[in-house]
């Protein structure tokens, strides 16, 4: 019987800006119904109210259910900041991240037997050490602390990622040109403009700092298809 995969996240799991993990795990494994779940600017609590929705609301039995997060937790308070917004979406707290992730692995599996993978966090911008990457790498613990503890496959991503923008150069970052952000969904209708603008900007595994290019997805789907390989 083929397995259904429920692929829930941010903007790095719908694939709408740059190029989508998910759709690459698909090819690689054709027997498998993926569902992607995956919503742009999400937010960890966000993240996991939709999933709760779709597990409780849903008939359909999920055999894995994939959750990338933690993402847009960073990235917004620091666009709050830097670009005076005024009000954006519910975020979780640095410190208060791994009890979130804690209750809501509890509660999915009130609601589901499927096997749960926990991807760590890629990048927000290719400078390894930038402030808000390091807050991700204290992101990156929590995640592998509580998914050991309730038994979820973890989905390192990270040290793939860093280990190649350690030679990293480009100081591109969507944080410093919003606008891009736009111009960028509808460029990434075209996969050989993802590439294009990717090389523009001196990026190595993203088209801004945060979405994929074809490098860093496929860094997922690697990652993610070792894991479903083996259950």
């Amino acid at each position: 019987m083929n397995k259904r995969i429920l692929f829930i996240g941010d903007s790095i799991t719908e694939g709408k800006i740059g190029i989508g993990y998910v759709n690459i795990i698909q090819r690689n494994f054709p027997e498998f119904q993926c569902q992607n779940y995956g919503r742009g600017g999400d937010t960890l609590s966000g993240i996991f109210t939709r999933l709760f929705k779709i597990l409780k609301t849903e008939t359909e039995y999920y055999d894995v259910i994939v959750i990338e997060a933690g993402h847009n937790d960073l990235f917004l308070p620091y666009v709050k900041s830097k670009w005076k917004v005024t009000s954006i979406r519910k975020v979780t707290p640095l410190n208060k991240i791994e009890d979130f992730y804690d209750n809501g692995l509890r509660m999915v599996g009130l609601y589901s037997k499927a096997k749960i993978i926990i991807t760590t966090l890629s990048c927000l911008g290719e400078v390894l050490n930038s402030p808000i990457n390091q807050k991700r790498r204290l992101v990156n613990d929590q995640i592998k602390k509580v998914g050991s503890k309730h038994g979820a496959y973890i989905a390192d991503v990270s040290p793939f990622f860093d280990k190649i923008l350690r030679k990293s150069i480009s100081g591109y970052n969507l944080m410093e040109h919003p606008l891009n952000l736009v111009l960028d969904y509808f460029r990434s209708k075209r996969m050989n403009w993802v590439e294009k603008i990717s090389r523009k900007r001196g990026l190595m595994l993203t088209i801004d700092g945060g979405h994929l290019n074809s490098k860093g997805a496929i860094i997922y789907a690697k990652e993610l298809s070792r894991i479903l390989n083996m259950l």
